[in-house]
């Protein structure tokens, strides 16, 4: 009968040391240098030492001196081959009898342990009972070993099973084969799924060569599921005897390697494939393009808000919708169209054999069009926009790395120019990101080299006319391209992520200052610094501000951290607690450009707020636009109300800050009364005020 579930299961993951328990008395075991690792309590007092003489020490001690030599080449040849040996020599014992023992040495895998069934044949015509009870033991063993066994004779016909080869292939106790090994009852393959034909295979040769076979993988196809085995096969150096072939069971193994390749190249929520093997697929894709002078379309997709879906409604609703994405962009492209995702909610399209950006358009817009109608979830309909940037080969790029980066670029701007839309890469799209590449490596050797200063720019009381504070404003000067725009590197800076250095080192400088004009005598005056949307964000903003408070040893009462109003309102509850924690170090905060935003007043009188700064864009229209001084008017009773200061920015004429101090603007910020200076003119501007 075939033993049930449970005992397969067993001799698969049975252990040497559990066998080692079975069968306490059965054998020894050495290491590759021929040394006990275990010995039995029979061997030792076969040879008549203590355990503790023998473990640890090598077997060629023991060894009469005429078979050292034959010994040690048996032990070098199970070494190189790793092939299952039997071989006799002569052991003393302690009091110098000479002993015969026969040896079947089995080498463990890769374990660099041998397991050593020993046999005394010094008396072999005496074939007493305790001969028969050692044959037996060794039937037992070979029997219950947690591999198959297969041993042939020399035409390849199956002699011998033991008890998991039968399991394996069906054979029943008592029966008898009259099958070789050219004979299956089952389907072999190849691990590259071909077919294996009987006298093809690996181990007729090896039959026919008298060849050692190591680290063979086949599969065996039985009751439509796949059994891997890895095959150890090596001759039997005996007249009439074959092959020895062992078998050993990597189906658990075989489904972990094929479970890390899906990995590596699959999407493992939608099952697409992944950035890698899209990649991979590229360079074909782009020849063929090349012979039949065909373009080939790469669109990359991001969908439109994304973030606001999984920050209200979690990541596990999130990731339906992109699934529900996916399926729907699979659906609106051609048969033989790629897609995959790249990770979040991006997607990439490659679209083959285009005859014109007119066919890229084509697809695009079934995308698009595709996205118009809600996707239904949860009983509730959810509508989703995408954007989409395209890129075709060769006019954009002849190269997979290329090709992907300028389709990213246009789908920047097809998000910049309103979202929900198409836009294809073009050359000045290249300058520019050129121009940004530039940028970026620039900025991180500014960054290690110092390359950065920081200037200051009063504010001054509109009533007393004396400045009482100054916002730190971060400049870079470039030693081969001059002074660099902020407006320029900041936004690099903010998508590389690499504005939380810059931010850190405007922090600690600023209050670095701060420190250095108390001590020359400066009093009273705040020192504004700016903070990143990222920055707001970053876990270690209390922190460092916190720090180089401790370090300098500067009042925080005289530190004003500057949001914008967007950044606040991008995530208002989180905004309020991470606030909360700046007005517990001490320091005010002040909402920067506030107009150009969209805060909601209902949040706006929960914010812990000090004062409120009038974007410079209203300013500059006053003395043109009335709405711009109703605005401002509304925007001081507003904040007056609400306890808060008001401070204008880009007050440049007299007129100007003639109709902000009518209006009820507290302070300015401006050219009319000072512009930004370096820390030391700065310094000589407070002082002479």
């Amino acid at each position: 009968m075939q033993p049930d579930a449970n005992k397969a299961n067993f001799l698969k993951n049975i252990s040497l040391e559990t066998l080692l328990g079975f069968y306490p008395d059965s054998f020894q075991s050495f290491d590759w240098n021929g040394n006990f690792v275990s010995v039995t309590e029979r061997f030792s007092h076969f040879l008549e030492y203590p355990s503790t003489e023998l473990i640890g020490k090598p077997i060629f001690n023991f060894i009469h001196p005429d078979d050292l030599e034959n010994s040690r080449e048996v032990l070098q040849s199970l070494k190189d081959e790793r092939k299952i040996i039997n071989f006799e020599n002569r052991l003393l014992t302690k009091s110098g009898d000479e002993v015969w023992i026969m040896w079947l040495i089995i080498p463990l895998g890769d374990s660099e342990i041998i397991l050593a069934f020993d046999r005394d044949i010094t008396i072999q015509k005496d074939l007493s009972l305790e001969f028969i009870l050692q044959q037996q033991k060794y039937k037992s063993i070979f029997d219950n070993l947690p591999m198959g066994i297969a041993i042939t004779d020399a035409k390849g016909k199956i002699i011998e099973t033991n008890k998991t080869a039968r399991m394996y292939f069906d054979i029943r106790d008592g029966e008898s084969l009259n099958r070789t090994l050219n004979i299956r009852k089952y389907t072999l393959i190849q691990p590259n799924g071909s077919k294996i034909y009987p006298r093809k295979s690996s181990l007729m040769r090896a039959l026919r060569l008298k060849e050692v076979i190591r680290n063979l993988e086949i599969g065996m196809i039985k009751d439509d599921r796949i059994t891997w085995f890895e095959i150890l096969a090596t001759p039997i150096p005996i007249d009439n005897f074959g092959l020895a072939v062992a078998f050993l069971d990597i189906t658990q193994r075989r489904h972990a390697e094929e479970k890390i390749a899906y990995l590596a190249f699959f999407d493992q929520l939608t099952n697409l494939p992944n950035r890698n093997s899209l990649i991979d697929k590229l360079f074909p894709i782009f020849e063929e393009a090349r012979r039949h002078g065909n373009l080939v379309g790469v669109l990359a997709i991001d969908l439109d808000n994304f973030k606001i879906i999984n920050d209200s409604r979690g990541h596990e609703f999130g990731d339906k919708i992109i699934k529900l994405v996916a399926y729907r962009i699979r659906e609106s492209i051609r048969v033989y169209d790629l897609i995959s995702r790249q990770g979040g909610d991006e997607f990439t399209v490659v679209l083959p054999d285009l005859s014109n950006e007119r066919d890229a358009a084509v697809v695009a817009e079934s995308i698009l069009d595709a996205m118009n109608h809600p996707f239904i979830l949860d009983g509730e309909k959810i509508f989703v926009n995408i954007s989409i940037g395209i890129a075709l080969y060769p006019t954009d790029g002849k190269d997979s790395n290329t090709l992907l980066k300028n389709a990213d670029s246009a789908l920047n701007l097809a998000k910049k120019q309103g979202k929900n839309c198409y836009v294809f890469f073009t050359q000045e799209m290249q300058t520019v990101v050129a121009e940004r590449l530039e940028i970026e490596n620039r900025m991180r050797i500014a960054i290690i080299e110092n390359q950065f200063t920081l200037v200051y720019q009063p504010k001054v009381d509109l009533y007393t006319k004396k400045p009482v504070g100054v916002e730190a404003l971060i400049r870079w000067k470039h030693p081969e391209r001059g002074l660099i725009s902020p407006d320029v590197f900041i936004p690099i800076s903010e998508e590389t992520g690499m504005i939380l250095a810059v931010g850190e080192w405007v922090i600690k400088n600023a209050i670095q200052t701060m420190r250095s004009w108390r001590d020359k005598g400066v009093k009273e005056i705040s020192m504004a610094v700016n903070i990143s949307t990222k920055q707001f964000k970053h876990e270690r903003l209390i922190s460092t501000i916190a720090e180089n408070l401790k370090l300098y040893k500067v009042n925080p009462q005289e530190l004003e951290i500057e949001l914008t109003e967007s950044s606040v309102m991008e995530n208002a509850d989180a905004a309020i607690r991470i606030m909360q924690e700046i007005r517990k170090l001490g320091a005010k905060i002040a909402i920067d450009d506030f107009g150009t935003g969209y805060s909601s007043l209902g949040y706006l009188k929960k914010l812990p707020i000090s004062s409120l700064k009038i974007d410079r864009s209203f300013v500059s229209e006053l003395t043109s636009d009335k709405d711009s001084r109703t605005i401002i008017l509304a925007v001081s009773n507003l904040a007056h109300n609400l306890g808060l200061t008001v401070v204008a920015e880009g007050a440049e004429t007299e007129s100007q800050v003639q109709i902000l101090a009518e209006s009820g603007v507290d302070m300015i910020q401006g050219f009319y009364y000072a512009k930004p200076m370096s820390s030391e003119d700065c310094l000589e501007f407070l002082l002479n005020s």
